[in-house]
């Protein structure tokens, strides 16, 4: 991915004003001091104070200036950056062929692309520049001490290195014991397992009464082996939580305020350091650690942010991982024999226009048919709505006129109502313009809507409709087909009573057509399948709309993508 238009120049800009409104800040700060020493000193010069109430004010509007301006630009940056991988990453999305090589390549990739996508504009547009500033301010604030006395400025820095010195001991041993003493403890727990022999495996006699006795032991055992691990986890997390607390008192305000005044006192009375001389230590020292950790803080972000972004470059310029395309070529070196090839689905002859209903006889059979038809059609003239969750990023109304150069916000309202998604969108605060994910959390039933509104507001040749992404909504699904079949050949694909029976209706089982023909024809007296393709029974219910929502109970799991 390359860098995004007028954001590279932006984020450079905003760097640099932000770290010079950094120094501008700190300037005034000392110069407010140089003139308390200067009115402390018994013979004050009252023309550089005047000079030093100048400097103040030029400084400080200069710092607030610049600030305003390089926060504003680092601002517009990381939208910038975030708005580019946004739509890089939903490429990559919308380019996949089906969407379970798509959530193969989530779980490969270990990451929610949407968390990712805000820890890089994050790190673009905020983390670099505080990073800088907080640096600059701390090597500045060091550095008119170290001018003012250098002894009392080490003084002033020790409380503050012993703490980052014991911390850092602390936090190292801790990784090094729970590199070798966690992987035992937890081996430990995994060796008492029950095992049962051979010999009474095979024989029935007293097997399960051995079996239980045997049950019992591990049960036993792996209690002691639990509270073993506990205590050293609790040990563990102590020592590394005891050595945190030593080091933010150690540089606390107040642990440098009293090094301060201690070692100011023992000066002041050697002589080496003048009364007025103390004041420096007492304002900037107290305060040199916040810089030290806002440092600590933003480069754990920056961090964050830089592996964020190599992930998302990989995946939005990557292919389908080996996951998901080498599916059935599992190594058999350790004995165990890798899973069968799925069976392919079948080739369908595809009306112009019109709809074409598949009933498959199990659900791996309705995948081989999807599997079939996603293969033999070209991307740019397929759309599709299958059972696996729908990929949904970026506003609302973008996502659905996503396939229309032409697409309008009058368009999306249309498709949105004939999916029985627009009355939910509508009560969002910002409608059509609500980020999903964050503005509007998706449950799976939304979500399929969405993805069901984006293919109705779409203009391809060859639409695929999996009924098992609306369950308990067949209205949805003829409201859909009744709109597109005068426009596309729209293939719909079920697994039971089809709730789309006015076209072609075919049946498929273990890869192949068993039968086409009419629904009457297929239901007809003594038809072996009419108990697959009867009706459901009762009333079919109408689709109720959804209202917006974080999940929904029974619905399969899904991934979202928030931005």
């Amino acid at each position: 991915m390359s860098a995004p238009t007028g954001a590279l120049w932006r984020a450079r800009t905003g760097l640099v004003l932000e770290a010079a409104g950094a120094v501008a800040t700190v300037g005034p700060v000392l110069a407010v001091i140089e003139v308390c020493r200067e009115l402390l000193d018994g013979d004050p010069d009252g023309g550089r104070i005047g000079r030093l109430v100048l400097v103040v004010a030029a400084a400080a509007v200069i710092g607030f200036v610049a600030q305003l301006v390089g926060r504003v630009l680092s601002k517009e940056a990381g939208a910038r950056t975030q708005d580019a991988l946004l739509l890089a990453v939903t490429g990559r999305l919308r380019g996949a062929r089906a969407a379970r090589p798509l959530h193969a390549a989530w779980t490969e990739h270990g990451t929610t692309l949407g968390r990712d996508i805000v820890s890089t504009g994050v790190m673009v547009g905020r983390a670099g520049s505080e990073l800088l500033s907080s640096i600059l301010v701390f090597v500045l604030s060091i550095g008119y001490l170290f001018w003012v006395d250098w002894l009392m400025a080490l003084i002033t820095l020790a409380p503050i290195l012993l703490g980052f010195a014991v911390f850092g001991f602390i936090s190292a041993r801790f990784f090094r014991e729970m590199a070798s003493d966690y992987a035992e403890s937890i081996s430990g727990i995994d060796a008492v397992r029950p095992t049962v022999g051979l010999a009474h495996r095979i024989n029935p006699a007293g097997t399960r009464a051995h079996t239980a006795a045997a049950t019992r032991r591990s049960a036993a055992r792996l209690a002691d082996v639990t509270d073993e691990f506990s205590a050293f986890f609790r040990v563990r997390i102590g020592s590394l939580l005891g050595g945190r607390a030593l080091a933010e008192i150690a540089f606390s305000p107040l642990t440098v305020l009293a090094f301060v005044l201690c070692g100011g006192a023992l000066l002041t009375r050697s002589e080496s350091l003048a009364p007025a001389d103390l004041i420096p230590f007492l304002l900037v020292g107290a305060g040199l650690a916040a810089p030290l950790l806002a440092i600590t803080y933003f480069v754990e972000e920056l961090g964050e942010g830089k592996k964020a972004s190599a992930r998302l470059r990989q995946f939005a310029a990557g292919s389908v991982p080996p996951a998901a395309a080498g599916a059935g070529t599992a190594d058999t070196a350790d004995g165990v024999a890798p899973e069968a090839e799925p069976v392919p689905g079948p080739a369908l002859e595809l009306p112009e226009r019109g709809v074409l209903t598949v009933v498959a006889t199990t659900d791996a059979g309705a995948d081989s048919v999807i599997d079939r038809l996603l293969a033999d059609t070209p991307a740019e003239r397929l759309a599709a709505v299958e059972a696996d969750p729908a990929v949904v990023l970026g506003p609302i109304g973008a996502y659905i006129t996503a396939d229309r150069t032409d697409g309008s916000a009058a368009e999306a309202e249309r498709a949105a109502r004939t999916a029985g998604c627009h009355d939910a969108i509508a009560a969002l605060p910002r409608g059509y313009d609500a980020i999903v994910g964050s503005e509007a959390p998706q449950s799976y039933p939304e979500l399929q809507r969405l993805a069901l509104a984006r293919l109705l507001a779409g203009d391809r040749e060859v639409v695929l409709l999996d009924e098992r992404a609306f369950p308990g909504s067949p209205d949805t699904v003829r409201a859909a087909v009744a709109e597109l079949r005068d426009r596309a050949a729209v293939v719909v694909v079920a697994t039971g009573p089809p709730a789309v029976v006015d076209g072609a209706l075919v049946v498929t089982e273990a890869g192949k057509v068993v039968a086409s023909g009419t629904y009457a024809e297929l239901t007809g007296p003594g038809s072996p399948y009419a108990g697959l393709l009867a009706p459901l029974g009762g009333p079919r219910r109408a689709a109720d709309p959804v209202a917006l929502s974080t999940g929904s109970a029974g619905s399969p799991a899904f991934q979202e993508v928030p931005r």
